[in-house]
């Protein structure tokens, strides 16, 4: 009996910290932030020290420009796709052009 109350009062007790420690007002909360504080000056040389270190490596420097040369492509093909349009639209506008494109489509169809 006395090791089922005392294993009732460990269980409790653990759930009645963990709530407290874990919870939207956690005293570690302040603490934590305390601490960050007092150290932001040492976290902010490590993490500036490795990005520094990470901008040197030669496979993040490939990443990144590749990750640039993707972006302004999306952006030019996007834009180049509007200029496109119009200039499609004018020249279906015209009968003559119109039946040539009509031609060289079906040419190409039939090609396939």
């Amino acid at each position: 009996m006395e090791a089922k109350i005392l294993d009732l009062v460990k269980k409790s007790l653990d759930k009645a910290m963990a709530e407290n420690l874990s919870g939207y007002n956690s005293p570690l909360n302040d603490l934590v932030k305390k601490v960050i504080s007092e150290n932001s000056q040492d976290l902010y040389n490590i993490m500036n020290g490795e990005v520094i270190a990470l901008i040197k490596e030669e496979g993040f420097k490939k990443a990144f420009r590749e990750a640039i040369h993707g972006k302004l492509a999306k952006v030019l093909v996007g834009r180049l796709s509007g200029e496109l349009e119009k200039r499609v639209n004018e020249l279906k506008q015209n009968p003559q052009t119109r039946a040539k494109i009509t031609l060289a489509i079906n040419e190409i169809i039939e090609e396939l």
